[in-house]
């Protein structure tokens, strides 16, 4: 089996470079006191080759890879790459290269990158031989308990056991399909809705249902006012809560209804509650997709926020039902 090693690094959704919109978020080092992290450009090719920063210039044990102690280097390594999710405090696959060489020691390539920042590498991989996952697709989750073999405080990792890399593994060989594919639950089909809020509901499960959406099996509980309207399960286990609005134009601006709301703002459940709003439903549906932000948020002030970095603006109406007697 290919031997694998384990890098955790700060969470971002391209790792293509510089971006008010896609900060690297992590606890790593300046990033507690800052949002740019040097592997931000982890996955911007340069000549044909991806270079991936080590957070700290840890030192890297080749021995455990299946090098000599006196090695500077070894190829043919597949590198996983780790973050941590925010938005819930999990931690994930988020890509791999495969085919890699490791350095054990940094310093062996340097590159001078934006703003005049040069930045020195562990890790360099053929460009044709990574995979960066889509964020919905990043389902693989990474054991962080404080018990024996689990990550740790380093961002160095050479996985729990040999179950654990083989799955792994056979993960990275399916281009992260299998795991999220196995005993998936074909998913039922909504009730009949207006055609505008099916065209949604049908749009947000083919997403989620889809590679770049995690492959996960997706059921409508419509009916069962539980306060969204789909559960989207991954093979870990790990439910999404998926409230769909559906739009004909392209103005974004939805309703909630008080169930919606409060499940939406709920502790128990806001940090697997998705809102998947999709304008122009019926010609050309495009989708937004916001998630609860535990970095950016507090107890009384959720926020929520679009992968490409819009806050949700929420403004709460008060109603009333009127009635009287009759004279």
């Amino acid at each position: 089996m290919t031997q694998l090693l384990f890098v955790n690094v700060g969470w971002m959704i391209e790792y293509a470079g510089l971006s008010a919109s896609d900060p690297t978020l992590g606890g790593f080092g300046h990033l507690k006191h800052s949002n740019i992290g040097y592997e931000t450009w982890n996955f911007v090719p340069r000549r044909g080759k991806l270079y991936g920063y080590v957070p700290r210039s840890a030192r890297i044990n080749l021995a455990r890879l299946g090098g000599l102690r006196s090695s500077k280097s070894i190829s043919g390594i597949t590198v996983v790459w780790l973050a941590r999710n925010p938005r819930n405090r999990r931690t994930y696959i988020v890509g791999w290269y495969r085919d890699a060489t490791v350095y054990r020691d940094i310093g062996h390539v340097r590159i001078k990158r934006e703003r005049s920042i040069e930045v020195d590498y562990h890790i360099e991989a053929p460009a044709d031989k990574a995979k960066l996952l889509k964020v919905d697709a990043r389902v693989f989750l990474i054991p962080t308990a404080k018990e024996e073999g689990n990550l740790g405080q380093s961002p160095i990792w050479y996985g729990k056991d040999d179950n654990f890399r083989k799955d792994v593994a056979e993960y990275i060989d399916s281009g992260g399909k299998r795991l999220a594919s196995r005993g998936a639950p074909s998913q039922s089909d909504p009730e009949l809705r207006r055609k505008i809020e099916r065209a949604a509901i049908q749009h947000a499960t083919a997403y989620f249902k889809s590679p770049d959406g995690g492959n996960h099996a997706v059921r409508s509980v419509e009916a069962d006012n539980l306060g969204w309207d789909l559960e989207a399960t991954s093979a870990a286990g790990e439910i999404l809560k998926i409230e769909v609005k559906g739009l004909s134009g392209s103005a974004l601006m939805v309703e909630l209804t008080p169930n919606e709301y409060n499940k939406m703002n709920s502790k128990e459940h806001r940090s697997s509650y998705i809102i998947y709003i999709v304008t122009t439903a019926l010609e050309d549906p495009s989708a937004h997709v916001f998630r609860h932000d535990l970095e950016r948020s507090t107890n009384d002030s959720p926020v929520w926020i679009s992968d490409d970095g819009r806050e949700l603006d929420i403004l709460p109406v008060v109603a009333a039902r009127l009635s009287a007697s009759t004279p």
